[in-house]
């Protein structure tokens, strides 16, 4: 019987230090759900240079001194959002970019890799427009942040946001150490109390992949009178864009 246990408790122990091996090895693969290969929605595309990569995206009302640069979310087509984009932001010319290893920008997925990348287009696009502002959906809501703690924005739309990489997968893997097994934790929640400029959330009420907490801890981190938050309701993580309040809010803001 104590040989039993003993066994037992040997092949629980085995089964743990497995499956936390596996999640340190595959975590990227769990983190990041990259869109692969080209669209043909939109003619008018542009190309950056980042840390040695080439980074493709598309430009929308090109020629206005006031810009916006849009970092999807996982696996999101972003150029599903130009014909939208061009409708309630006329006066600005936007910038949606795919992340390294995105669509048809080449490279793989990293934290560092895409603050990088969301540094290189900031910096290029600085010289030809005088105000700029990010919207940042989910993933990019960690990226977009992270811009703005260090470069200057005009304004900065977080969608459907989370306070950390690490809470979030915490919470899904409550009985492993996620603090010593993930590389990439995006942040939010440490570097919001950096950024200056004016901040709209938009949150899903129904949102089953960030739980409200996670963006309601990142929007205390704001001062009450720099940020405003937009709670969607029945909407969902996915499904937020599709409510009419999406799109007005984000308009009524800028």
């Amino acid at each position: 019987m104590k040989t039993a246990i003993i066994i037992l408790v040997l092949l629980l122990v085995a089964g743990y230090i497995l499956t936390a091996l596996y999640l340190y090895i595959n975590q990227r693969s769990m983190l990041y759900f990259p869109h692969k290969g080209p669209s043909d929605s939109h003619d008018t595309t542009f190309e950056i240079e980042s840390d040695g990569h080439t980074l493709k995206g598309w430009v929308v009302n090109p020629g206005w001194q006031k810009a916006i640069i849009y970092f999807g979310g996982n696996s999101e087509r972003i150029e599903g959002n130009i014909e939208a984009f061009q409708r309630i932001f006329p006066h600005y010319t936007l910038y949606l970019l795919n992340y390294r290893g995105f669509g048809e920008s080449d490279g793989k997925p990293t934290e560092a890799g895409l603050y990088q990348d969301g540094l290189a287009i900031y910096d290029q696009l600085k010289a030809e427009h005088a105000h700029i502002s990010v919207i940042g959906r989910s993933l990019g809501s960690g990226v977009a942040t992270w811009l703005a703690a260090s470069r200057k924005l005009e304004k900065l739309i977080l969608i459907t946001p989370f306070d950390s990489a690490q809470e979030v997968a915490q919470k899904a893997y409550p009985y492993f150490p996620i603090s010593l097994l993930l590389k990439d934790k995006h942040d939010s929640w440490s570097r919001a109390k950096k950024i200056d400029s004016r901040v709209l959330m938009i949150i899903a009420s129904d949102d089953a992949i960030i739980s409200r907490e996670h963006s309601d801890r990142l929007a205390e981190q704001f001062k009450p009178q720099q940020i405003e938050v937009v709670v969607i309701d029945e909407a969902t993580h996915n499904t937020i864009s599709t409510h009419p309040e999406f799109f007005d809010s984000m308009k009524s803001f800028m």
